[in-house]
């Protein structure tokens, strides 16, 4: 005896499946989305604002400022009279001229020095600037989405 569901028969078409179609349109407007918010994270603007070395040598010389925070080849200038302003300017790869400019400055001006500190930050992965942890997140998310519903559509 042989007994089939109602309907069992319709259910295969020459056509392409609506619900095969509808995830494919799903996967491609997430894919798309993750794009738009990858460029979006990544064009954010910088809290703090860059300045040329030649401008941080003014402030420094003006004696404008009260600290300055050097990570990798970035140094970060802390203002006297607005502790919070800050601004961030790129080092050359032998910093020969900012060390200068502070060591003279603090041997000029020894009651208002400059206090220099060195942020050496937490040692990471060797790949660690190279990678964004969310989009691989959200890539593998659309991933693992668009395999379980390809294959529960296959059995």
């Amino acid at each position: 005896m042989f007994v089939m569901r109602p309907g069992i028969a319709f259910m295969r078409s020459s056509g392409p499946d609506v619900s095969i179609v509808r995830v494919g349109i799903l996967v491609l407007l997430l894919v798309v989305l993750g794009l738009a918010l990858l460029y979006a994270y990544r064009s954010q603007t910088p809290s703090t604002p860059q300045v040329s070395v030649t401008q941080a040598l003014g402030d420094i010389n003006a004696g404008r400022i009260r600290a300055v925070v050097v990570a990798g080849n970035r140094a970060t200038l802390e203002f006297r009279d607005n502790p919070s302003h800050k601004e961030q300017t790129t080092l050359p790869a032998p910093d020969t001229v900012l060390a200068r400019a502070l060591l003279d400055y603090n041997a000029a001006h020894p009651l208002q020095t400059i206090e220099v500190k060195v942020d050496e930050g937490p040692p990471g992965p060797p790949l660690a600037g190279l990678i964004d942890l969310p989009p691989v997140l959200l890539i593998i998310l659309i991933g693992a989405l668009l395999f379980s519903t390809l294959r529960r559509r296959s059995l």
